[in-house]
């Protein structure tokens, strides 16, 4: 079986371009909120001319998650940038070689996590994110 499909959550994102505002994920058995963004779509809809890991991220803000199982709010390879098909980083201009596709902040804003069994946020192969007025309290293992 494919890691989505043993760990559920109560909502699951993969493209990073979709709005994500007041919504309440709480008590689910793995994650609350996961970003579980891949390279390219696959199963049916597959294709190389999109490439949701590279895509900017939509406005996300006013969100809740508490009481899960595992993490309240998991990022899982997320690294917006400016051409998102094309390779993040290009060795033949050696002074600047991620000049040619630079980054795009992805932020997440005005966030409460609190009371998972795990972790509050965990955060796994992304770019340049920043986490913006996140309150993060009484996660069993750690906050961030």
């Amino acid at each position: 079986m494919l890691q989505t499909d043993i760990s559920v959550a109560s909502f699951w994102v993969t493209n990073p371009t979709n709005d994500f505002y007041g919504n309440h994920a709480a008590g689910g058995d793995f994650y609350g909120i996961w970003y579980e963004i891949k390279a390219n779509p696959d199963g049916p809809s597959a294709t190389n001319d999109v490439c949701p890991i590279g895509n900017p991220l939509g406005k996300v803000y006013n969100n809740t998650a508490h009481s899960n199982i595992r993490f309240g709010f998991r990022i899982f390879k997320l690294y917006s940038r400016q051409y998102p098909c094309q390779d993040i980083r290009n060795d033949t201009n050696g002074e600047n070689p991620w000049a040619f596709n630079p980054s795009i902040t992805a932020r997440f804003y005005n966030f409460t996590i609190y009371k998972n069994l795990e972790d509050g946020v965990l955060a796994e192969q992304t770019g340049n994110v920043v986490l913006d007025n996140f309150i993060i309290a009484e996660n069993y293992k750690a906050g961030i």
